[in-house]
């Protein structure tokens, strides 16, 4: 059986957008708030994504929807284990996420106690205990969306490619490349 075809659209120049919160921050909505600032300084013909470069810090209180958490074929509440660390100390050893226009977002985090031993998973909230440095970046030319995906029951990550509408060179490459990619999906099954 052959694999599916995989589609990952072109995308442009990726700029990096540095900031850092400071104590006592809430960190899920300093991310969104973050995001939504920079995606508005972007026109939506450029820009439509947004997300984590990299990030150090700390938290004194965490909030993570921990793993096993699925909706397809079950109780919407099924796995869906939320528990809240609070009045604890954490570095944060990694955070990686998604944003998009439409308020839709995707962040992980991985925490490290004092003894040295780590946790993760979905980031519902934190409070910065010190610091938080962030680095996010957009891509040019790239969308980002949330959409119902029957398989998981969640919203999942559409990437889309953005064409502006000024620039037919490279609406005529891309009709040309996604005939050639048919043809050649036509020609492998046969």
């Amino acid at each position: 059986m052959d694999s599916p075809t995989l589609v990952v659209p072109p995308s442009g120049a990726v700029t990096a957008h540095c900031l850092r919160l400071r104590p006592g921050d809430r960190l899920m909505p300093s991310l969104k708030q973050a995001a939504a600032v920079i995606l508005a300084r972007i026109p939506r013909d450029k820009c439509g994504s947004a997300f984590v470069i990299t990030c150090v810090g700390s938290l004194k209180d965490a909030t993570l929807r921990l793993a096993n958490a699925s909706r397809a074929g079950g109780d919407a509440n099924e796995g869906n284990d939320i528990k809240r660390y609070a009045n604890k100390r954490f570095e944060i050893v990694s955070l990686t996420g998604t944003f998009s226009r439409d308020d839709g977002c995707h962040v992980h985090i991985s925490l490290a106690d004092a003894e040295g031993r780590t946790l993760g998973g979905h980031l519902i909230d934190g409070v910065v205990f010190t610091t938080c440095e962030l680095v996010l970046g957009t891509a040019e030319g790239v969308q980002f969306n949330r959409e119902m995906d029957d398989e998981t029951g969640y919203n999942e990550l559409e990437v889309r490619q953005i064409i502006p509408a000024s620039d037919d060179k490279w609406r005529r490459l891309t009709i040309a490349l996604l005939v050639f990619a048919a043809m050649g999906i036509a020609t492998r099954s046969r």
